[in-house]
């Protein structure tokens, strides 16, 4: 009987971390797509004039970059702070993350990431919606493959940063660091690809607003790019740069000097 109820209790803290887990993943993907889409909307109403000026890009960039550190600080220790699709399907590809959870915690970033833009329509009203609520498009004169190359590229860096930082904990102060090096990353990517690609690096960032505002410019795009380029950089990381060693490089070096 002991062991019986020890089972049953076993099931339940699994189901209660399950569910908070799902719940942690809906809370950070709203936090980090809330935070940059306000910010594309925010900086067109303060600036009407057509396009992003400098000042906007940064100001967009940097949205990114806090909300994601915000979330990932907030949520890790309860989900593990995936926040993106591309993530959580690339974790799952090398063997880092179970398969069988893949659908639940993609769920829960397509509901944080319709929450974001229902939050972004209520703010700004309906003429957001001809930004699609602050939804990826490439730029103007950008070709699909430009866009879909760029998203591929940035998003495995992405990757590339997640496993090594949060992953295998390898940054100064482990997992305290990793919050802030894949923040950084987000922000840099965002402000180097918003005028070719709108910076997703996230299916989430894209659809949840798209979804809601019915309107859907490429959304392909923003679907194929992160979740190859993701798929890339965990693999990547995982068949090459693992095996790296800063102690082992530098006593190749010591070697080399007896």
């Amino acid at each position: 009987m002991a062991a019986t109820n020890e089972s049953t209790g076993a099931r339940q803290g699994r189901a209660a971390a399950g569910t908070a887990a799902f719940f942690a993943e809906v809370v950070g993907t709203f936090m980090l797509v809330f935070a940059g889409t306000a910010a594309v909307l925010a900086t067109q109403r303060l600036d009407p004039s057509e396009g992003f000026g400098v000042v906007d890009d940064v100001a967009i960039a940097l949205a990114f970059a806090f909300g994601i550190l915000a979330a990932v600080y907030t949520v890790a220790e309860i989900s593990g702070a995936h926040i993106n699709p591309a993530v959580t399907i690339a974790l799952a590809a090398v063997g880092r993350f179970p398969w069988r959870v893949v659908p639940a915690y993609v769920l829960a970033q397509l509901i944080g990431g319709l929450l974001a833009g229902l939050m972004n329509w209520l703010m700004f009203g309906d003429s957001a919606r001809e930004l699609a609520l602050g939804g990826t498009q490439p730029g103007e004169g950008v070709s699909w493959w430009t866009a879909l190359a760029t998203e591929i590229v940035i998003t495995a860096v992405l990757l590339v940063v997640v496993m090594a930082t949060a992953v295998f904990e390898r940054a100064p102060g482990a997992g305290t660091v990793s919050g802030l090096a894949i923040g950084l990353w987000v922000g840099a990517a965002v402000l180097l690809a918003l005028p070719v690609s709108g910076a997703s690096l996230n299916p989430a960032r894209t659809l949840g607003p798209d979804i809601i505002a019915w309107s859907f410019p490429s959304w392909w795009i923003y679907v194929v790019g992160p979740v190859v380029g993701a798929i890339a950089g965990a693999a990547l990381w995982t068949l090459l740069l693992e095996r790296g060693d800063k102690q082992v490089v530098e006593s190749m070096g010591a070697d080399d000097d007896d």
